[in-house]
């Protein structure tokens, strides 16, 4: 039986990330930020503190427990992003309803992919703003991404919200 003092031993000595990926999974399941910033903590004390695939993992936890301002800070200290950083910290902020700041960071965003553009597109829709939601619907068509059922399901929700059924004719 392992003592506290040799467990956080032993999760400073760990070969992968993926005993803190497990954890930040049984805090996403419970939504607790409590315990959420708990393995933080630890994380921060291993060699794993600065690990894209964790740091990215931890703005998705802290976003699905409400805790916006964790989830921001963690981006913000990221040294390296890579795009599945942004597409999480737009997510969050698109959910929680921080579209202007959602916007500012995907317009400073290195390469949207369709998962970005996805995410601009149905957080407008879901929060009543339609016209913008179309605005992104059509530039991302315009930049050639591939529209799938996403991207058509969130732009019809737009259109049913601006009551626009000549839109797409």
């Amino acid at each position: 039986m392992a003592t506290r003092h040799g467990l956080v031993r032993d999760l400073l000595c760990l070969p992968d990330s993926s005993p803190f990926a497990k954890l930040l999974d049984s805090c996403l399941r419970s939504r607790s930020a409590r315990e959420t910033r708990r393995v933080h903590a630890r994380i921060l004390n291993s060699q794993f503190s600065k690990e894209i695939f964790i740091q990215n993992r931890l703005i998705n936890v802290y976003g699905k427990c409400d805790c916006l301002d964790d989830a921001r800070k963690v981006f913000d200290r990221m040294p390296q992003r890579n795009t599945f950083t942004w597409n999480s910290i737009i997510t969050v902020l698109t959910k929680s309803g921080f579209l202007d700041e959602a916007a500012r960071l995907f317009g400073s965003m290195p390469d949207p992919d369709q998962c970005s553009w996805n995410s601009m597109v149905s957080g407008f829709a879901q929060h009543d703003r339609f016209e913008e939601s179309s605005e992104y619907f059509v530039k991302m068509h315009k930049e050639n991404f591939f529209l799938n059922e996403y991207s058509f399901g969130s732009a019809l929700s737009a259109c049913a919200g601006l009551m626009d059924f000549d839109i797409g004719i």
